[in-house]
């Protein structure tokens, strides 16, 4: 398991399966800006897999700025396997996206004991919806192709957010957070229904953990993958001001709980 696989399955989310492109602009919720820090952990019931026990720490800040979202990423966990060496991993991600969701630039590094790698890049996406181009300037310098339809994790996550509301129930998507796979994923959806803040427990850390909730169980497939197995599968509590709380991170042999602990409002910009 890669640390990277967690950093996205937090990082990307879902939105309506509409073949019109809807820029966040366009969307009628917002998100709150906001700084929260999570524990991870081995699930339970997954003791007996091939990961004896996991434990590490995540913090997520989402910044607003006056002209785009910022968000940043860390995550330290320290990883043991039934058989073989401890893994320790340090991991630390951030994005800017332009508020039409038209725009994106990214970076990441990690430490996976001892063994350094980097990622940078930046994308656009046509203003049509037709698609998009996203260029690499590390590990090496390279080009991709976006498909039509696809779209940058704030966009997409302001449109499940309008989504939830409406009562929908599956969406599909493709969606490009810029992850150490260098391609987009299909993503997978299925909503629950509305949770009350006095049912999940989240209002326990602050007003902004006070909010209605959907469960969510998201599978995430490459797309040059035929096998129809997802490479990893999120289950996670959104509340509706964008707030992740509750997340199981199941790999198959094993699973992650990413859990808040901490959560607290961040100012917006005077613009």
């Amino acid at each position: 398991m890669k640390i990277m696989d967690l950093l996205r399955a937090v990082i990307v989310g879902v939105f309506a399966a509409s073949t019109v492109f809807v820029s966040a602009a366009q969307a009628v919720s917002d998100l709150v800006p906001h700084r929260a820090l999570y524990t991870v952990s081995l699930a339970r019931g997954f003791d007996q897999g091939t990961v004896s026990s996991a434990d590490g720490v995540m913090t997520v800040v989402m910044e607003k700025t006056c002209d785009g979202w910022i968000y940043t990423q860390e995550m330290k966990t320290i990883i043991q396997p039934l058989e073989g060496v401890t893994v320790q991993q340090i991991a630390f991600f951030t994005s800017w996206e332009s508020l039409d969701g038209l725009e994106y630039t990214f970076a990441s590094r990690s430490v996976q004991n001892g063994n350094y790698s980097e990622l940078r890049g930046k994308a656009r996406l046509n203003t049509d919806g037709t698609g998009g181009r996203a260029k690499f300037s590390k590990p090496v310098p390279q080009e991709i192709d976006l498909p039509k339809g696809t779209m940058f994790p704030v966009t997409h996550t302001i449109r499940l957010l309008d989504e939830m509301r409406s009562g929908a129930r599956s969406f599909s998507r493709i969606v490009f957070s810029g992850s150490e796979d260098l391609q987009p994923e299909l993503i997978n959806a299925f909503i629950g229904n509305a949770i009350s803040p006095d049912q999940h427990g989240t209002g326990k850390l602050g007003s902004l953990g006070d909010r209605p909730g959907w469960p969510l169980s998201l599978a995430f497939f490459p797309l040059a993958s035929d096998t129809g197995i997802p490479s990893f599968e999120l289950k996670v509590l959104q509340l509706e001001n964008g707030i992740s709380s509750n997340m199981l991170m199941d790999f198959g042999d094993f699973a992650t709980d990413i859990i808040p602990q901490k959560i607290e409002p961040m100012e917006r910009p005077n613009c």
